[in-house]
This record gives structure tokens, sequence and C-alpha cells, in this order.
């Protein structure tokens, strides 16, 4: 229990930078004075918080604290847990797609492969273009705007197979609907014979510099398509929160909160341009 309201102090206290009296961290902390203030003078003493004019501060041990964890929460060592879980429940390949901003392309690593005999295979550090893959189209749908718009207008939209979209309007269509949906489904456009299934995952900022995917043989990715759309987006949201991700409505959310609105002023217009014309 001590370790629990110390964690729930440090907690409160990052959420006020300025830093709270005795009064108001007791009413935080549901907790009588006598208890908060031994924690408080024990953190103190230790470095953990600072003390002025009756305000209590984080301290400079705990912003090294801080710092160690973030040293060690890495993205190759949070998402490994994920993948297993991810290859256990699909029975196919998963893999963390990162992007490469300046070849315009995405990187793939870490990697696990299905155990089936028959499976995708790729290797470690394997490279693919942004517009083609699942990964790298729920990539572009969560970058700056400037930039993702740049990059469909100047990209070489060589086809990798015969479904491969190269029609820049429909790929900033099917980029948008990304954003909106929060998945991304490829079927043979990389590889003919293979299916990818994508998702973000979201940084502490609200970044996306990688993703995540479940890649399986095309048939077996198509019968079970719904369920491997819903097991990225489970787990990758679940990897965002793993690395610190906090924040109201996602992105995506956002965005479908846009495409709506989008909707329906065009709808207001066209029942106004009707309006006009049947009056007259």
């Amino acid at each position: 229990m001590a370790v629990t309201r110390v964690l729930r102090l440090l907690r409160i206290l990052a959420d006020h930078p300025a830093g709270l009296a005795l009064t108001p961290l007791c009413v935080a902390m549901n907790a009588p004075k006598t208890s908060v203030l031994s924690l408080l003078r024990g953190l103190t003493e230790h470095g953990y918080l600072q003390h002025d004019d009756a305000i209590y501060r984080l301290g400079s041990e705990s912003f090294s604290l801080g710092a160690s964890l973030m040293s060690a929460r890495s993205l190759d060592i949070v998402v490994m847990p994920f993948l297993r879980e991810a290859v256990a429940r699909s029975g196919e390949t998963a893999l963390i797609a990162r992007i490469d901003r300046t070849a315009g392309q995405l990187i793939y690593s870490p990697i696990i492969e299905s155990t089936r005999t028959i499976r995708y295979a790729v290797p470690v550090g394997t490279t693919r273009p942004l517009f083609a893959s699942s990964a790298g189209r729920v990539l572009l749908a969560f970058q700056d705007e400037a930039w993702r718009r740049e990059y469909l207008q100047s990209t070489d939209l060589r086809a990798m197979t015969e479904h491969t979209v190269t029609d820049r309007k429909q790929l900033a269509r099917i980029i948008q609907q990304v954003r909106v949906s929060g998945v991304a489904v490829t079927i043979g456009e990389v590889t003919p014979d293979v299916a990818g299934f994508s998702a973000p995952i979201f940084e502490p900022g609200g970044r996306v510099n990688a993703a995540l995917i479940v890649a399986a043989p095309i048939e077996r990715g198509r019968a079970v398509a719904a369920d491997l759309r819903r097991l990225v987006m489970e787990l990758a949201a679940n990897i965002s929160r793993a690395l610190g991700y906090r924040a109201g409505p996602e992105p995506r959310e956002v965005a479908a909160s846009q495409a709506r609105q989008m909707t329906q002023t065009h709808r207001s217009r066209q029942h106004a341009v009707t309006k006009k014309y049947s009056t007259t």
C-alpha cells in the first residue's frame, strides 16, 4: 500500500507541474494529512520532491527516474510480447514497420514469423514503398498533412503487382479512409499471394512512426479478414498505451469527426440549392 501511495502521489504531482499544497494533495489522494505528510517528508528527503512556500513539486530524482524509465522503454522491447500475442492468436506472421521519411519508405523490424508450414516470411530490414503496403498507408495516414501531400504528389507510383493502386486520387481517398478507420488492409498489392493488415502505433506525443502488421497467405487472410482487422487495431492500441500514449480523442476519431462534418456541410449545401430551385 505504501508503494501504491508513493506512485499515486508522484502521478498526481506529475499532472500538476506547478505543484500542490498539502491539503489539495490529501483531497486528491483521499488520505489523511498524517499519512500524506509522512510520504511527502520521505520523498523530499531523498530528492524525489522539492518543497518551497508550502508547495510540493517533483524533484530532480523523480526526473532522473523518469529519464531512466523512458530509455528502457524502447519500441523493440515494448512490442515483443504483443507480437508474440499476435502470432499466437492469429497463427500468422506479425511484424513492425517503421517509417523512413527521407527515403519515403518503410522498414520491417522486428518480426516474429508464423510457425505454419505455409506462411509469410520476410527478412528483418526489408524495405517497402509507403503507398502500396497496408503499413505504409497507415504510416502515411497519420503523418503531417503537408508532408503526406508532397509525398503523394512526387513519389513514383510504380505497380508492384497487378492489384497495386497507382492512381493518385484513388490512393489519397484510401489513405483518408485509413485515417478515419484506424486500420489498413491490402490484398495482393505488394506480393501477389499475401494479405496485410495494419494499424498505427502512437507515441506519447501522438506521433506515428511505426505500425503493427499481421501478414498472411492471401486465402487465409481473406477468410478471417474481419478478425485480423480487429486484432491489429486492438494490439496496436495496447502497444501505444504501453509506450505511454494518453490522449482524448485519437487522431482517427478526430478525422472521423471531420469527415462527418464535411459530409453534413455538403448535404446542407445541396439541400439549400434544391430548396432555392424548388421555390423559383
